[in-house]
């Protein structure tokens, strides 16, 4: 088995996992720091991939079997208080080779979670406190090679001590499991073990408090009945027998239980420890901690899974906001009056020198005669013929339609990402309900008025296009345009008496329809004289061709002032969400995460 490929392959799994933590609480995912996967690669496999190997050994068990005093035997010292109250020991005390060795640095890397605190006295683990702390000390009997803790107690009534079990059970290779007759069975004491043993954790399991001469009949049952609870295969199964003087001068024996049934001569149980085959308790522990990190049901698979999920939900929302301008609305177009006037724009220029001149003074002179007249038209056509009055500011209405259509869209959008919210990713809800929750949701429709009014109704971009669908259209209308500008030509001289009469006739036949159509034909004509004679005299053919003009015109208008809105839009409200929705939803596209994906456990391991 080649565990310098282990080595190398779990160590770029690291490197890469360390990459992708931040990339993942992008999206919403959380560190997987407190998961049992990542505890073993941190507190397990790497510390012993790439530094020199301790054999760690635990001592563990329940309440009130002794665990203290089991430990105080191994390292032939009192360094743990023995409390015959229940959960005396509340922090880990770890002993460490009397060597050269810097010991913390090891120490701190096995057991991140902990405070490390130089041992100075037995009272020291029985101290109440939220902090983890790991006490530890040099032991003058302590074999070379091992690292040796007391723990606190698995079943413990405080949740904090469980947790300190748990991740001094996490960086251990072999657990010392203290039981005793009423202990063996306990539920908690069961679950614990039984999470070691499907980490492949090696366990010595001790009996203590053990009477040689009644237990020794129920300790088949009793080593049967744990062993099936928890699936555990003791390394070897010891007992030490209840005696009180013996325990209080560090004197038990501890006997080895015989494949008879029987009992041999007490073992010195520090020499077990140290005979136990070193490189073959690595291998299992290191390769029970590789199973585990590479569960696809509870490893660094699941971890992945649960990253794209959350990348994924990312993406949708991305999408939301990146198509909202394909979201369909009703907007209106350009007021003819407005586009006629841009269109006469184009025409004039067309004109000779003369013509715009003579124009130029109509055009002024005309505005003011039609004044009152287009005045009794309102009123008159609104009293009498119960019509809506053609409006004087043809912008008010285009204002109106348009701020209904940035309603419905905002509307609409605001719904998509209400069905997006509804998930359990804290990080893109609170992205989605800082956009759209409460009060945002006022401001957010507020902001995109806002953003609507400060658009001008005809930019230069739209006039550029304007002219060129119009000498486009001229190009390929020859015989069409040719015959406009001659009756532009002779209308001149007559303009303001025709320009009241459109007037007039609007009036006679309904203000808004009637000048509606008869605006439309002079925009379609490039005429603001004679538009009669071009809507009754010209071609059905010209009509059409004008008529489909004049809606292309509209078409491209209402495409651009949209995709105005739309830009500034995206602009002033939601472009750093973007970047963080971009950011969550390009977490499964980076190549850190492929590399992790595309990580296997090396063959020559793993067979």
């Amino acid at each position: 088995m080649e565990f310098s490929k282990l080595a190398q392959s779990v160590l770029e799994l690291d490197r890469l996992l360390d990459q992708l933590r931040t990339l993942a609480e992008s999206c919403g995912v959380p560190s997987p720091e407190h998961q049992d996967w990542y505890a073993l690669l941190k507190h397990k496999l790497i510390p012993q991939l790439s530094e020199k190997a301790f054999l760690i050994v635990a001592v563990m068990g329940g309440t009130n079997t002794g665990k203290s005093l089991i430990f105080n035997h191994l390292v032939g010292e009192s360094f743990s208080a023995v409390d015959h109250r229940a959960s005396g020991t509340k922090h880990p005390v770890c002993l460490v080779p009397k060597t050269a060795t810097a010991f913390e640095p090891i120490l701190a890397r096995h057991f991140e979670s902990f405070r490390l605190v130089p041992w100075s006295n037995a009272e020291q683990p029985l101290a109440i406190t939220e902090t983890h702390h790991l006490f530890w000390i040099e032991g003058l009997h302590v074999p070379d090679r091992l690292l040796l803790l007391d723990t606190p107690d698995v079943d413990s009534d405080r949740e904090v001590n469980w947790e300190r079990a748990r991740a001094v059970r996490h960086a251990a290779d072999v657990l010392i499991a203290v039981l005793t007759e009423q202990k063996y069975n306990d539920a908690a004491v069961r679950t614990f073990f039984r999470e070691a043993a499907e980490a492949d954790k090696p366990m010595i399991v001790l009996f203590n408090m053990f009477d040689l001469n009644s237990d020794a009949q129920h300790l088949p049952r009793w080593l049967e009945q744990f062993c099936e609870e928890t699936k555990t295969k003791p390394l070897t199964v010891l007992v030490a027998p209840y005696n009180k003087e013996q325990a209080e001068h560090l004197e038990l024996p501890f006997y080895e239980l015989q494949d008879d049934g029987t009992f041999g001569e007490p073992v010195n149980l520090e020499k077990t420890l140290t005979e136990l085959h070193f490189d073959a308790i690595k291998s299992q522990t290191l390769l029970g901690a590789l199973k585990i990190l590479d569960d696809p049901a509870t490893g660094v698979r699941a971890y992945l899974d649960t990253v794209q999920k959350a990348s994924g939900r990312f993406a949708e929302a991305l999408k939301t906001l990146e198509n909202a301008g394909e979201t369909v609305v009703e907007w209106p177009g350009l007021p003819t009056a407005i586009l006629a006037e841009e269109i006469r724009s184009w025409w004039h220029s067309g004109r000779p020198g003369w013509s715009q001149n003579v124009n130029n003074v109509y055009r002024t002179v005309g505005n003011g005669v039609c004044w009152p007249i287009r005045k009794a038209a309102h009123y008159l056509s609104s009293r009498y013929l119960n019509t809506k009055p053609f409006s004087e500011d043809p912008l008010a209405e285009f204002y109106k339609l348009e701020n209904q259509a940035v309603l419905e869209f905002v509307s609409r959008i605001i719904g998509r990402l209400e069905k997006i919210s509804e998930t359990d990713n804290p990080v893109l809800r609170r992205e989605i309900l800082e956009l759209i929750g409460g009060e945002h949701r006022a401001a957010l429709f507020e902001r995109a008025h806002a953003v609507l009014a400060s658009l001008e109704p005809v930019d230069d971009e739209f006039r550029v296009t304007l002219r060129n669908h119009l000498t486009e259209w001229s190009k390929q209308n020859p015989k069409i345009v040719g015959w406009i500008r001659s009756l532009d030509y002779i209308a001149t001289a007559a303009r303001p008496v025709i320009t009241v009469s459109f007037f007039v006739s609007g009036f006679a036949l309904g203000a808004q329809v009637v000048s509606q159509i008869i605006s439309e034909a002079a925009v379609a004509s490039g005429v603001t004289a004679g538009g009669e004679a071009v809507l009754h005299a010209g071609s059905e053919g010209a009509q059409r061709s004008i008529a489909q003009l004049f809606r292309k015109i509209q078409e491209d208008y209402v495409l651009s002032r949209s995709k105005r809105f739309y830009a500034e839009f995206h602009k002033e409200l939601w472009h750093d969400v973007l970047d963080r929705f971009r950011t969550g939803a390009g977490v499964v596209e980076s190549d850190v995460f492929r590399q992790c994906q595309n990580w296997t456990v090396p063959e020559s391991v793993s067979n």
